[in-house]
């Protein structure tokens, strides 16, 4: 029984954010990639809350999270649940948009982010290639002809199958991307309109971060989060980057106790945890 493990919602400027913490020391926030929610995380929630204070969140939109209307910035949401959360400082651990807001937080706001483990990360003021700007049409027409399961299928083919063989991804790992998918789209839309504030491309500013930096991506990724990690490793040459065999975009539900190996060696090396 774990008694320190807390689950709630934080009303914060924008949205309602579900949340959950567990475990004592260092604080580690886990920030979820698009196709997914806070369950692409579940195993490394429990196993680094043996040493961590673990906070996993659903951003708005996803999983058990609501946009409630008006302006918001992710970096903003981040801010005030940490604020609620007493948190000053954490290291974080995000996957793809996820981590384009975890790079975005640690610009805005550097004195809290001890250190960031970037799984297959996006970036803001990336240009993205014409297979990633093909893919959002075909997506964008299936979800206008309100083919909800079809979406969802098709995200798992683009971003986690990546033409190999179907019998090579075990089929929890498809099972559970499947449904993160289908509660993203079937979030009912916010009643009132929401903009997001804040935009910047960050690109520029990439060789700003100080805080030491971990960049996984599988063998397998999409082309650009490749060429996006690649670039982030020129401009931060004390940054470490590992590419994961046999795994694709989320390379931690596919390779789950090696990513946990080459992630818990990172954070251990840069922790103050005994």
């Amino acid at each position: 029984m774990h008694t320190n493990e807390v689950k709630g919602v934080f009303n914060a400027t924008g949205a309602n954010i579900y949340f959950q913490t567990k475990g004592t020391g260092e604080n580690l926030l886990l920030l979820h990639a698009g196709i997914a929610d806070s369950r692409m995380w579940d195993k490394e929630f429990h196993l680094f809350s043996e040493k961590y204070r673990v906070v996993s969140l659903d951003l708005p939109g996803f999983g058990s999270s609501e946009f409630t209307g008006g302006s918001y910035s992710y970096s903003n949401i981040i801010n005030e649940l940490l604020t609620y959360l007493d948190i000053n400082s954490t290291h974080i651990l995000a996957a793809s948009f996820g981590a384009k807001i975890a790079i975005d937080f640690y610009l805005d706001t550097p004195e809290k982010c001890l250190s960031l483990a970037l799984l297959s990360p996006a970036l803001s003021g990336w240009e993205d290639s014409s297979y990633i700007q093909e893919y959002e049409e075909e997506e964008e027409k299936l979800l206008h002809e309100g083919k909800l399961e079809e979406t969802a299928q098709f995200n798992y083919e683009t971003w986690i199958l990546r033409n190999r063989d179907p019998k090579d991804i075990k089929s929890d790992v498809k099972k559970l991307v499947i449904d993160m998918q289908i509660k993203a789209l079937t979030k009912p839309e916010p009643e009132y309109p929401c903009e997001e504030m804040g935009i910047e491309d960050n690109i520029l500013k990439i060789k700003d971060i100080q805080a030491p930096v971990l960049i996984i991506n599988g063998k397998y990724d999409v082309q650009d989060f490749h060429g996006i990690s690649e670039l982030i490793g020129k401009e931060l040459p004390s940054s470490k980057r590992i590419t994961i065999p046999d795994a694709a975009h989320l390379a931690n539900l596919e390779s789950p106790d090696l990513f946990y190996e080459l992630v818990s060696e990172f954070f251990s090396d840069n922790s103050n945890n005994s």
